[in-house]
């Protein structure tokens, strides 16, 4: 043991000591305590804001992805019926130009069987419309419905953001936040969002 310990040191005792020692010095200290409370209530604000901060950055892009979907989707119908539509209104002439040729006797265009011919293809693209018009109300169903629950998102990440954005100004003045061009993005699609609808309503009005 003396070739471990020639000094015949009491590890134990002087263990004891400094232990002592600073629970006098540390812990008893006010001033201790208190710095260190405050360090920790400090890192635990830190980490809620940083996951707060995550939380809100993630539901602003699945926003986004929705808008953008949105508008996809609204722009897809649109186009399907305008050629439902555009097929309709052909044939419709077609129709009328036999017609019109078969009372005046013309024996080029005013064939029975191609009026026949011309009165199935206007039947099938009448249907081909209705079932067009049909998804196409469905869809504005399914549309609406998505837009209410974006615009609530909308108006609750405008609020977050208009809190972050106080407490940031001074820091980013001439530095655009991501929050901030996320937000302009998503009223942007909104806004591409609300001319697809008026065309949309334009079009089935006329």
């Amino acid at each position: 043991m003396k070739q471990f310990n020639p000094n015949g040191i009491d590890y134990g005792k002087w263990l004891e000591q400094e232990r002592h020692a600073f629970i006098e010095a540390r812990l008893k200290n006010p001033y201790f305590r208190y710095g260190l409370s405050t360090t920790v209530a400090l890192i635990v604000m830190a980490v809620i804001c940083a996951k707060l901060r995550i939380d809100h950055r993630r539901a602003m892009w699945i926003t986004a992805e929705m808008m953008a979907d949105i508008y996809n989707q609204e722009a897809y119908s649109r186009k399907v019926a305008q050629e439902a539509i555009n097929r309709y209104n052909t044939h419709i002439e077609h129709c009328n130009r036999a017609i019109e040729a078969a009372e005046h006797g013309d024996p080029v265009a005013g064939k029975g069987s191609e009026i026949e011919q011309l009165k199935g293809e206007l039947a099938c693209v009448a249907s081909e419309r209705d079932t067009a018009t049909r998804e196409r109300d469905v869809a504005r169903e399914e549309l609406r419905k998505k837009a209410e629950i974006l615009a609530d998102m909308s108006v609750r990440m405008e609020a977050l953001t208009g809190k972050s954005g106080k407490t940031t100004n001074k820091s980013t003045a001439g530095h655009p936040d991501p929050d901030s061009r996320l937000v302009t993005h998503i009223n942007n699609l909104q806004e591409q969002l609300y001319a697809e609808r008026t065309s949309n309503r334009r079009l089935k009005g006329g």
